[in-house]
């Protein structure tokens, strides 16, 4: 009796010894984008590569746009999509791909395209007005109490003092916009790109 249990138990370690091993002989795919970074003009299409180390691997990706749109989750060897910026500054869209390969999933990589704007020179009119009536209201548009930045000869006068405050942290004094949420970074470099570009109207 005792060598039967024995050798029931000497029977299931192989088993278990067998399946360990066989678990342990899959390897996952390591994938590669090439190439890792690109720069492409708003309205480009991106063109990236994905290989792997295994043979027969597939390929998905999720994105995340900022400032950008066009770029969707998928799936595929490669990455090809049109982007256009959705602004007048440079943005990003963000592509996170794993790979599937040996019935294994292996770790992601991660590729950045950097979005930028063709020749886009910012104007008052068409890119800062809306930006400072939309955060500045009801303090510095017609009907206000202080300096109407809904106007250009004022709003161009005061830009250094505006670019200033808005800069600030919204726990500091004189922050602005008195009582909203800090201007996105996206807003405070289109700020600064109108003053680049000289502060024009149209």
């Amino acid at each position: 009796m005792k060598t039967r249990i024995f050798a029931l138990f000497m029977f299931s370690s192989l088993l278990f010894m067998n399946s360990c091993t066989e678990e342990d002989d899959v390897i996952p795919p390591v994938a590669t984008a090439t190439p890792a970074t690109q720069t492409i003009t708003s309205g480009s299409v991106t063109s990236i590569t994905l290989t792997s180390t295994i043979s027969g691997t597939t390929y998905s990706w999720t994105v995340v746009q900022s400032g950008v749109s066009g770029a969707t989750a998928g799936s595929g060897s490669s990455i090809a999509q049109t982007l256009t910026l959705t602004g007048a500054i440079a943005g990003t869209a963000t592509y996170v791909i794993t790979p599937t390969g040996n019935g294994t999933k292996g770790s992601p990589v991660s590729v950045i395209i950097t979005v930028n704007p063709g020749i886009v020179i910012v104007n008052y009119t068409s890119n800062i007005k809306p930006l400072l009536v939309n955060s500045c209201t009801p303090c510095h548009v017609a009907g206000g109490s202080n300096p109407k930045w809904d106007n250009y000869a004022t709003a161009k006068s005061n830009i250094n003092g505006i670019l200033d405050r808005v800069q600030r942290e919204s726990s500091a004094a004189g922050f602005m916009p008195v009582g909203g949420p800090k201007l996105s970074a996206a807003n405070i470099a289109l700020l600064k790109k109108w003053v680049d570009d000289g502060l024009l109207e149209n």
